[in-house]
């Protein structure tokens, strides 16, 4: 994520009392938002397809106290059912880890950056939607981007949210109508 994007998300996640957040990829945003869980209350699981990635991020908030807020999820890359073109998605199995109740979901994984996996972020919304709390805050990374934006235009024809594209932050930012 950019800076301006990331703290774009915080100020969401501050603004509007966001205690429930799911990940889709792993990283510096990850810290980010464990460290103001933290101050704020609340709980973050990201979920991670690389296992020397997951394993670095988590050691990362291990050493910075933050275990207990964040934890990586580690989520193989699988063929999903709600994927297009056959496109992997994280394994259903590690779903099992997100809480029941998601106030936000910030979507920024897994890669999408060849034009063969362009997609490969749409199941986010559909695999989440029952989870998501009824006044949720869905954000999309990268939608600079032809898959995502693709990505967002689908969710949107499909699905209850209207996003705000906010180019200068590379993300969106969707609700619910």
């Amino acid at each position: 994520m950019t800076p301006a994007g990331l703290a774009a998300v915080c100020t969401e996640v501050a603004g509007r009392h966001r205690r429930r957040i799911v990940e889709c990829g792993s990283g510096f945003s990850t810290l980010v938002l464990a460290r103001l869980l933290h101050t704020r209350g609340g709980r973050l699981v990201s979920l991670e397809h690389d296992q020397t990635w997951a394993t670095r991020v988590q050691s990362n908030l291990a050493a910075a106290g933050l275990a207990e807020v964040a934890q990586v999820a580690l989520a193989p890359l699988e063929p999903h059912p709600l994927a297009r073109d056959g496109l992997p998605w994280y394994a259903q199995r590690a779903l099992r880890s997100l809480p029941r109740r998601i106030d936000l979901l910030l979507v920024d994984g897994p890669p999408a950056f060849e034009p063969e996996i362009e997609l490969s972020r749409y199941p986010a919304l559909p695999a989440l939607a029952e989870r998501l709390a009824p006044d949720a805050t869905v954000v999309l990374d990268d939608i600079d981007r032809r898959g995502e934006l693709r990505t967002l235009e689908a969710w949107e024809r499909d699905y209850e949210f209207r996003f705000e594209r906010r180019p200068a932050e590379r993300i969106a930012v969707g609700r619910r109508r």
